[in-house]
């Protein structure tokens, strides 16, 4: 007998990947959601898994000629102050996390007296630096704590009177982090869909698995994702922009959730700016750490899903007894 010709309404073999299916489903029961993941779906299925990789080639390397352009017509580095400081490449062999406190401190040396003569320069270069790890996230993780905390021991420009918190360094930590992310899923979005089917399968299922826990409130897995250690940060942005999630949820939720993070990661740099420039004072650093530790307390609360926060009230009012003096009188 002839073989049965495919019908033209069933999917294409590749499309059939549980994980490739998660966008088409991702909206949980929302129709609008549903009807433009599979519109994107049908878009991404233009690009093979090779020409996936050469774009994402491609863009890696315009970066780094961008990157190297700045540099090129960047004015000279102080050679007194910058002799030992990291390179782009000693980033990507990872020496910026193993070696932090080093890199850090010569980094800081170095930029703190180009930043007198240099201010735009300084700024736009680190700003952009983070952006791009931030965009090409697999080759810059563990990146994120050190250009924060590089931040924060750089500017004091708009300090808050009470704990000397950079605003300026604040908002430049912020921007980058949710500037270089969006740049990930806006890029995943036009490219990303086969590289991640082809080395992040079981990722992928994992991802579907967990939003289906959620019940179909998308904001809500997105701020999950964005606090919980389950999925690295790279892949969040990578992934997030092929189930489905709107643009606009993954901005806020991105926006909600680093503040904690670069509350802390700049304080530290903060504490040791001063450190170098003053001396270890305690009592100053207990302080300013005390009040950090508030902040960042009061900025982690909203962040904590609701059901959580009930359960938790729950446990807390079982411990001090609070229910049972309440079954009591009735």
């Amino acid at each position: 007998d002839p073989s049965p010709t495919p019908s033209l309404s069933s999917p294409p073999r590749c499309c059939r990947h549980p994980a490739y299916l998660a966008g088409s489903v991702a909206g949980g029961g929302h129709r609008g959601h549903g009807e433009a993941a599979r519109g994107r779906s049908r878009a991404a299925m233009g690009l093979s898994l090779g020409w996936s990789l050469f774009l994402y080639a491609a863009f890696m390397v315009l970066a780094v000629g961008g990157c190297c352009l700045f540099v090129w017509t960047a004015p000279p580095l102080p050679q007194a102050h910058c002799a030992e400081i990291v390179t782009p490449m000693d980033v990507i062999r990872g020496k910026l996390v193993r070696e932090p406190q080093k890199s850090i401190l010569d980094l800081w040396n170095c930029l703190r007296e180009y930043k007198k003569d240099n201010w735009w320069h300084t700024t736009g270069g680190i700003w952009g630096i983070y952006v791009i790890f931030k965009v090409f996230g697999p080759f810059g993780a563990g990146t994120s704590m050190v250009l924060s905390v590089l931040i924060g021991a750089l500017y004091d420009e708009w300090a808050e009177p009470t704990t000397n918190y950079s605003l300026l360094a604040h908002l430049l930590g912020v921007s980058g982090e949710v500037c270089g992310g969006a740049g990930g899923w806006i890029m995943s979005y036009c490219i990303g869909r086969e590289i991640l089917l082809h080395f992040a399968a079981e990722k992928m299922a994992k991802l579907k698995e967990e939003m289906d826990k959620f019940k179909g409130s998308l904001f809500r897995y997105m701020l999950f994702l964005r606090i919980s250690p389950l999925f690295p940060n790279w892949f969040v942005n990578y992934s997030t922009a092929l189930i489905g999630m709107p643009f606009w949820y993954f901005l806020v939720a991105s926006t909600l959730a680093i503040q904690p993070a670069a509350c802390m990661s700049i304080a530290m740099g903060g504490m040791l700016r001063d450190v170098g420039e003053t001396g270890l004072d305690l009592v100053k650093m207990s302080k300013r750490g005390g009040a950090m530790a508030c902040t960042m307390g009061l900025l982690s609360m909203p962040l904590i899903p609701a059901d959580d926060w009930s359960k938790g009230m729950a446990r807390v009012k079982r411990l001090l007894g609070i229910g049972k003096e309440k079954e009591k009188e009735g």
